[in-house]
């Protein structure tokens, strides 16, 4: 089943990832986090949410879709940082390593 099919309009309405993956047919939750991400890159927005239950949804509007667009980019750039303190630790091991 397509997954763009059972995503509901709006944050509030959003879907748990196992109700999504139950509704969709998938085995495990992380198929359907695989499939997911393959959409967002084929260029779909496929909103997300962690608190209140977490889920998947549509944006209903600008704000929902700006409230996305804000909590992901600040996880984006949080990681990143975190990649760059693992990779000056990395690189301090292949040093003593030399």
């Amino acid at each position: 089943m397509n997954i763009l099919d059972h995503l509901p309009l709006g944050e509030d309405n959003a879907i748990t990832s196992r109700a999504l993956a139950n509704l969709c047919g998938y085995g495990t939750i992380r198929e359907l986090q695989q499939d997911i991400e393959r959409l967002r890159i084929s260029g779909e927005v496929i909103c997300s949410k962690g608190r209140d239950g977490g889920g998947y949804y549509r944006h209903a509007n600008e704000a929902e879709l700006r409230a996305f667009y804000s909590t992901t980019h600040s996880r984006a750039v949080n990681t990143l940082r975190s990649l760059k303190n693992a990779r000056q630790a990395l690189k301090a091991f292949e040093s003593k390593n030399e």
